[in-house]
């Protein structure tokens, strides 16, 4: 071989280098900004999935503000295996759902206690929604023994799944709106006195109440439930972050938490607020059974 050619190779080499050099700085620089990390943590290129053991609450108003959209878009957001939803038009929970899977997220939905209701095109009532895949045994729809009358249906949806392998049952409900103290008081000790089999149990949902109005919610503090807000409980705390957005008038500060997620046997890796509307919060958690210290909650 002369020493030409070994010459004219090695600048052939050392030209190559530099042009796949080249290339991947323009790769580099014309790669798209959504490449990165999504949301909930995975690759752009990996779709959505719901996140094991979150579980979200949420009175939707769906009678005046809930819409499909509003339902699918929330949990298309917040990615939970459960969604326990309240005062929801059950046909447009049901047609969230079908969003939903329209955009590739694997959810399926089961309704609980439900009455007629002008506002909505179908009843008005409560509703779980959860990821295709969740173990969802023995659900169960019980009313309380007395309520506001047919305008509404109050009661328990119920069912037991499994949270880091391990049983629990889980409550979703609404009790009866402010006014209407008496039954309130009624329907918590039967929600307590429902979840007393239990070792581990989870209630979420609208209780109407504060929770250091104790003559309604001395029942659940007393079954050893404690919230997923560190700051509320039996003793009136002004760090209890509140679940209605709106305080003024005819709410005030101390009528503004009413959103539960209410663990025993249940601990609570993280504690979310979302406002979506100006009537009520979204709650969101991440739960173990592991023994973890309660998260403080961040509101946006």
């Amino acid at each position: 071989m002369s020493r030409s050619s070994s010459t004219a190779r090695t600048a052939w080499r050392a030209t190559k280098v530099w042009l796949i050099g080249s290339m991947a700085v323009v790769a580099g620089l014309v790669t798209p900004a959504y490449a990165g990390p999504t949301y909930a943590g995975s690759a752009a290129e990996e779709p959505l999935k719901p996140i094991s053991n979150r579980f979200m609450t949420w009175n939707t108003n769906g009678q005046d503000l809930g819409t499909p959209k509003a339902i699918a878009e929330q949990i298309k957001h917040f990615l939970p295996q459960v969604a326990a939803l309240q005062e929801s038009c059950l046909n447009e929970v049901r047609e969230a759902v079908r969003q939903l899977n329209e955009a590739g997220l694997k959810y399926e939905y089961r309704s609980g206690l439900a009455a007629l209701n002008g506002g909505c095109p179908g009843r008005l009532g409560t509703a779980i929604v959860y990821a295709k895949g969740t173990t969802v045994r023995a659900h169960n729809k019980k009313g309380y023994s007395d309520d506001e009358g047919w305008l509404e249906a109050r009661g328990m949806q119920s069912f037991t799944t499994k949270l880091d392998g391990q049983w629990v049952r889980v409550f979703n409900t609404h009790l009866s709106a402010p006014p209407y103290e008496r039954l309130r008081k009624l329907q918590a000790k039967e929600l307590a006195d429902a979840t007393r089999p239990h070792p581990r149990a989870l209630i979420l949902g609208d209780l109407n109440t504060r929770p250091h109005a104790t003559n309604v919610m001395a029942p659940i503090w007393k079954t050893e439930f404690k919230d997923v807000d560190q700051f509320c409980g039996p003793a009136k705390d002004p760090r209890c972050t509140k679940t209605l957005p709106l305080t003024g008038p005819p709410r005030t500060a101390e009528e503004s938490k009413y959103d539960y997620i209410l663990g025993r046997g249940v601990n609570f890796r993280s504690c979310r607020l979302h406002t979506p509307t100006d009537d009520h919060r979204i709650v969101i958690s991440d739960l173990t059974v592991a023994n973890v210290p309660r998260p403080v909650c961040t509101v946006t």
